[in-house]
């Protein structure tokens, strides 16, 4: 089976789980930026949370259809069509040869996910498949999809899921203004004490500089105690550093797997799929939680998700 690219939109790649053990090669993360609007694309075409699907950042995007399938769009689009047609988000749709496939442009979020039933062909690389655009591995041939592309997929036309629609509940809401919850990261006391504090105080928002690899936040520039020069040290998906320009800026799934500055936060681990759905513009309230408390919401979501997801994690 195969869907044929007519339109790829700005950066449209095959994302799934991310890369896990090979930090230590230098290999970043990658994977899906959104990995819950993946899980419930993936569940509602019967497929597993972390499977590869389609990420389609921000521009809207053609496909036709090749064969009968069933596909699923959750994310930040703001139309779903088929041959003209609107379809629902977080709703199985069935598919047949001929048809063409719409996605709206990114609406207040950042990044839809059109899931298929069926096992996408994507490259292996180091137990994975997600696309890491820094190097051009993974996914399809480590590279952005583009017009005339084919990307085929092996596998069911009838899904196993009974379950046809996202409930309310669990739908991510994407409003273009978020409140994300972090810890406090092993330099902070590098800040003033009033910068310390301002970092919670203050909203910023996601400056242009914002891909896969991370974004830069505008707002109070931040004051560092002094100049000292720091060794590089682990980061992730999720860290907040601060540059000698004062402008934090926030790790993505991208991002390098050492830096040499200031990790000043931490993005708990169950906001951390927001990052994906932030955009230029994005308005960011930042607020500081304990370690303990972290694990407690990360636990109350899993407990929320896995009813009508099953076994799922968050990364």
């Amino acid at each position: 089976m195969s869907l044929g690219v007519i339109k790829p939109g700005l950066q449209t790649t095959l994302q799934g789980s991310p890369f896990s053990g090979h930090r230590h090669l230098g290999m970043p993360a990658a994977g899906a930026a959104d990995c819950l609007s993946l899980a419930l694309a993936n569940h509602l075409v019967g497929e597993a949370a972390g499977a590869i699907a389609i990420e389609i950042t921000l521009d809207d995007a053609k496909f036709v259809a090749e064969k009968h399938s069933a596909m699923a769009l959750t994310g930040a689009a703001s139309f779903f069509r088929i041959n003209g047609e609107d379809q629902p988000l977080h709703k199985r749709t069935d598919i047949k040869p001929g048809d063409e496939i719409h996605i709206g442009p990114a609406d207040q979020g950042c990044r839809s996910y059109l899931a298929v039933a069926g096992k996408i062909d994507a490259q292996p690389l180091l137990g994975g498949q997600s696309t890491y655009l820094g190097a051009g591995l993974g996914g399809f041939h480590g590279r952005a999809v583009k017009a005339g592309d084919k990307i085929q997929w092996a596998g069911n036309s009838e899904p196993d899921s009974t379950d046809t629609k996202t409930p309310i509940e669990l739908r991510p809401n994407l409003s273009g203004k978020y409140i994300i919850r972090v810890t406090a990261g092993p330099e902070i006391s590098a800040l003033t004490l009033y910068s310390q504090s301002k970092l919670f105080e203050e909203k910023f928002q996601a400056g242009r500089r914002t891909n896969r690899m991370g974004l830069n936040l505008h707002g109070i520039v931040l004051e560092m105690e002094n100049d000292d020069e720091m060794q590089s040290a682990p980061v992730f998906p999720g860290t907040i550093q601060c540059p000698p320009d004062g402008e934090p800026f926030l790790l993505g799934p991208d991002a390098q797997t050492t830096g040499g500055y200031p990790r000043i936060a931490q993005v708990i681990r169950a906001d951390r799929h927001l990052i994906g759905q932030l955009r230029p513009g994005s308005e960011i309230q930042f607020v500081k939680i304990s370690s303990l408390r972290a694990a407690e919401i990360y636990r109350q979501k899993l407990s929320l998700l896995t009813p009508w997801l099953g076994a799922v994690s968050l990364w």
